[in-house]
């Protein structure tokens, strides 16, 4: 049975990866920063963190069992991305913004145990 709860930890964590990424930036577009040519890992793992948990957000509709089978299928995206940026030696903005969507969703998973989706 899916805790209903999922959806309120996944608002919760949304606003915090919101809180979090606007305080690495520190208040500059992430286009500006991206674009002047310098590294900013710490900025895009929060940046994944946030893209990561919101793509749940918009697939789930915020059903709380649409969110666990988003929840499901998102893990599987972004590890599958991950795992590919590590294997083609991508740059490491690239898989900091990866590895915060990962472990975000983890966090997710860690509050709110789902298990696995039944075929």
């Amino acid at each position: 049975m899916v805790n209903v709860a999922l959806v309120d930890t996944l608002h919760d964590l949304i606003a915090q990866a919101e809180v979090d990424l606007n305080d690495r930036a520190g208040g500059a577009s992430l286009c500006t920063l991206t674009r002047a040519g310098i590294s900013v890992p710490g900025v895009k793992y929060f940046e994944g963190r946030w893209a990561a948990l919101r793509e749940v957000q918009r697939a789930s509709k915020g059903s709380p069992t649409d969110s666990a089978d988003a929840v499901r299928f998102s893990l599987d995206s972004w590890q599958a991305a991950l795992e590919s940026v590590r294997a083609r030696d991508a740059a490491v903005d690239w898989i900091a913004y990866r590895s915060g969507g990962v472990d975000a969703l983890h966090q997710l998973l860690e509050a709110h145990p789902i298990g696995k989706a039944t075929p």
